[in-house]
């Protein structure tokens, strides 16, 4: 019986758990090796820190779907993924596979120093989930505490924007080193531009952060105090050693369009980077969409059925930014549209992606 090892939790790996509740792969045995026993959907975290959500809607139960599945869950630290050896190294033991697929996710990118407490690295999600509960007691505790984001995507913006709508009193600010949401078309970023300002959000704008220490945020022109921050400016690779196998800038591992590391490897998500568009951004919206690509592809290896699918990433796509107070703003391509329709969009459309 030949072994697939499925290395991590993400986007991907949970498709093909889902798949395999109906569809279960003979005469083969399926690992998935993860330290988080729960996967969480960066989309619906908005409404999760408004209560709009409870933290079960807003992830999946890996062990759970492990053995509706019938696949082995094994809760432990990747630390290497060995080439030579055909094997996963964790901190206590070593599998070896047949087949891998890697599903790993990223990591917050560090920039500059940190020398201080109530500092939130938004990447694993989980922080975030945590941080909730330390910002509902800051809340509590003190009047207009400063809340500051450091980084302007649309991850940030729309995590603001939420801790906003669930902690009127909280005092929240952004810092960028350059404008906001740098992926978006002027007419978004205007939009977002008067939302920020009328939910009292300060933006600073080009200021680099160059150290956080004492609770003090500095920068290359100002000194500002905080009382929580969260740094969503960067993301890199996991910490795991892809010994063998070829990595690109940030530890990133490097793909063709089918997805495939290398014969009997494939990856997808944000820990990957496909070679052919080396420019792609990193965006749930493209891991969703690659999902499908992995499962067929890892059944044409296994199958030895050579016509592997290629993927293209859409050059316009939806994407549904949460404005808080159920409001939502939609962009497609130069189109964008702002309010209570969108958001009922985007609460379909993620309700239906929990569904297993």
């Amino acid at each position: 019986m030949k072994t697939i090892v499925l290395a991590g939790g993400g986007h991907g790996h949970i498709n093909i758990l889902k798949k395999l509740i109906k569809n279960p792969i003979k005469d083969h045995k399926v690992i998935l090796i993860s330290d988080y026993d729960r996967q969480y959907y960066s989309g619906m975290l908005a409404g999760f820190i408004e209560d709009i959500y409870t933290e079960e809607e807003i992830s999946f139960d890996i062990a759970k779907l492990c053995k509706m599945s019938g696949a082995t869950y094994i809760k432990e630290e990747i630390t290497t993924i060995d080439k030579k050896k055909q094997k996963v190294i964790t901190k206590n033991n070593a599998y070896s596979f047949d087949y891998l697929s890697i599903n790993l996710g990223s990591l917050s990118k560090i920039n500059f120093p940190i020398d201080s407490k109530d500092v939130c690295l938004v990447k694993p999600i989980l922080n975030v989930v945590s941080a909730k509960k330390e910002i509902d007691l800051l809340c509590k505790d003190k009047n207009n505490p400063q809340i500051t984001f450091i980084g302007a995507g649309a991850s940030g913006i729309e995590l603001a924007l939420s801790f906003k709508a669930s902690f009127a009193n909280a005092d929240i600010s952004i810092i960028t080193a350059h404008d906001i949401l740098s992926n978006f078309n002027k007419k978004t970023k205007k939009r977002f531009e008067n939302i920020l300002s009328s939910k009292d959000i300060r933006v600073i704008k080009d200021e680099r952060v160059t150290e956080l220490k004492n609770k003090k945020i500095f920068t290359n022109k100002n000194t500002y105090d905080f009382d929580y921050a969260f740094i969503t400016s960067g993301f890199r690779g996991p910490n795991v050693n892809f010994d063998g196998y070829k990595t690109l800038d940030k530890n990133y591992i490097a793909v063709n369009d089918s997805l495939f590391v290398d014969n009997n490897v494939l990856a997808m998500g944000d820990v990957a980077s496909i070679k052919k568009y080396p420019d792609m951004v990193k965006t749930g919206v493209y891991a969703i969409r690659e999902a499908p690509f992995l499962y067929k592809n890892l059944l044409k290896l296994i199958w030895e059925d050579g016509d592997y699918e290629v993927y293209e990433p859409q050059e316009k796509y939806l994407q549904i930014i949460n404005c808080g107070n159920k409001k939502a703003l939609a962009n497609y391509g130069g189109f964008s549209t702002y309010g209570k329709i969108s958001w009922l969009i985007k609460d379909k459309i993620d309700r239906d992606y929990m569904k297993i």
